[in-house]
């Protein structure tokens, strides 16, 4: 397999085998010992989050495996050799796998410094540019909104304390934003 194109198709494809594989366990093994299931407020059970983190973590698994298979489809036979092209892309992938890498941990920074609300969209932001995304205003959409649907998943749904401890503008505002819409 010289082609690096077939190379990563293989990889995203081991991807998808394990990643369902962890989605399907997410539904097989929630409650292994079958204990009794209490229903909760809003009919909620503790089973309920992993059902849902299980069955979004199959539909996106479902997704990449597709674009995967769209994407060998498309490539020609004449692509199989390998030329200073490709390597100029593996390189290029490479950095870019480094650079994401590198936004994770300034991310996981960030959080703890500034908050969920500031640097979740900063990391959408510079992870949809490294990636290849030229588009600014498109990628500036994409993140704020991306940002504060997690948001709302994380800090309003699930109740977790993503504040910031050195300065977090952000959080106080949403919060009480999310209040005047009686969700809480």
């Amino acid at each position: 397999m010289a082609d690096p194109r077939a190379r990563e198709a293989v990889r995203d494809l081991a991807l998808v085998a394990a990643l369902a594989a962890v989605g399907v366990g997410g539904f097989l093994f929630v409650n292994p010992t079958a204990t009794e299931v209490v229903t909760g407020p809003g009919g909620l059970t503790r089973h309920s989050l992993p059902f849902i983190y299980s069955g979004l973590l199959l539909f996106l698994v479902a997704l990449l495996g597709a674009s995967t298979l769209r994407r060998v489809r498309r490539v020609p036979a004449s692509a199989v050799s390998e030329s200073s092209g490709d390597r100029r892309e593996t390189v290029r992938t490479v950095i870019r796998r480094v650079l994401c890498v590198i936004c994770i941990l300034l991310y996981a920074l960030g959080i703890e410094t500034v908050g969920f609300a500031l640097s979740t969209p900063l990391l959408l932001f510079a992870v949809l540019r490294i990636l290849g995304r030229r588009h600014l205003g498109h990628n500036l959409v994409l993140a704020l909104v991306g940002g504060l649907l997690l948001w709302i998943l994380f800090v309003g749904v699930l109740k977790l304390p993503m504040t910031g401890l050195l300065w977090d503008p952000l959080t106080p505002v949403l919060n009480d934003l999310y209040r005047l819409t009686g969700a809480r």
